[in-house]
């Protein structure tokens, strides 16, 4: 199970993280990252960019699903997603969990979400609203089970 972490230089990197069955990044080049962008001890991290959510574009979406959250039936979860696109905002909602309401995160800017995962199942994490990459940010899941 993968997850990303911040590198030295501001550089993003993946190494293995428990609960997270996915790798983030693929990025060769440095960036900076929004203040508060880090995985939460017990959460996940998701990084949207010009290549969709954590590099979906290398991972086969929208055949494949990417990422890929587990968590267990009652588990406080915990996920920060951060803006590091340059260029335009991107959206997220997960369904049944948080889509609530339409949200934009502009460049720079962090989300942090947190629920009880009181329902077992595949829920679908995607960006809710239109970008240049939206096609690639449409097949995240979060299992719980």
């Amino acid at each position: 199970m993968l997850a990303v972490v911040l590198g030295s230089a501001a550089a993003i990197t993946a190494i293995a993280l428990p609960g997270l069955n996915s790798v983030t990044s693929t990025t060769t080049t440095s960036v900076k990252l929004p203040a508060g962008c880090s995985k939460p001890a017990e959460g996940f991290l998701i990084i949207a960019s010009e290549l969709g959510y954590n590099d979906s574009v290398d991972h086969g979406v929208p055949q494949n699903s990417w990422p890929v959250v587990d968590a267990r039936q009652g588990q406080n979860v915990t996920i920060v997603v951060c803006n590091i696109d340059p260029a335009e905002a991107h959206g997220f909602q997960i369904d049944n969990y948080y889509n609530a309401r339409t949200v934009s995160i502009a460049p720079g800017q962090v989300l942090t979400v947190s629920f009880v995962a009181n329902k077992a199942g595949t829920f679908r994490i995607y960006c809710n609203i239109f970008c240049a990459i939206h096609w690639a940010m449409q097949s995240g899941e979060l299992v719980i089970t």
